[in-house]
């Protein structure tokens, strides 16, 4: 019995860790994808804070991210970065685990991720890890 009321508290406990975490959003303002995964994560609970620059490039490279490894939006929450339309399971995944890590980035634009949408069209795509070395790996496939 107490382990089930153990187990059931730490599923509700992540079932929820998202809701009002900050969230601050690296934008182009011409950009509307990047809108679409803004609302994405609102939707999941995050509070979104959206600054609309043409200087994403330099906030990226602050990032400690390399060339391959960027799409069009830099998003920082809890310590880590957050680039491109990365999937929501994977950003809460990061916040629960809480890994050594830089962050996590979908690089490119791969059609059918989050704010990529195009109807039922969808590539395959990796969420990647970025090590502070700048080194990646796997963290989901999608």
């Amino acid at each position: 019995m107490k382990k089930t009321i153990l187990f059931l508290a730490l599923i509700t406990s992540s079932v929820f860790a998202m809701e009002g975490k900050t969230m601050t959003v690296y934008k182009s303002p011409s950009c509307g994808c990047c809108a679409k995964w803004i609302d994405i994560m609102k939707s999941k609970g995050f509070e979104v804070k959206t600054i609309e620059t043409n200087e994403v490039n330099t906030i990226k490279q602050k990032a400690g991210l390399q060339a391959g490894q960027t799409s069009c939006h830099t998003a920082f929450v809890d310590g880590y970065v957050v680039e491109g339309h990365v999937d929501y399971s994977a950003v809460k995944k990061m916040l629960v685990e809480k890994p050594n890590i830089i962050g996590i980035t979908v690089p490119g634009m791969p059609v059918g991720s989050p704010g990529m949408e195009q109807g039922n069209t969808k590539q395959a795509y990796d969420v990647l890890y970025v090590n502070k070395d700048g080194s990646t790996g796997v963290y989901e496939s999608h």
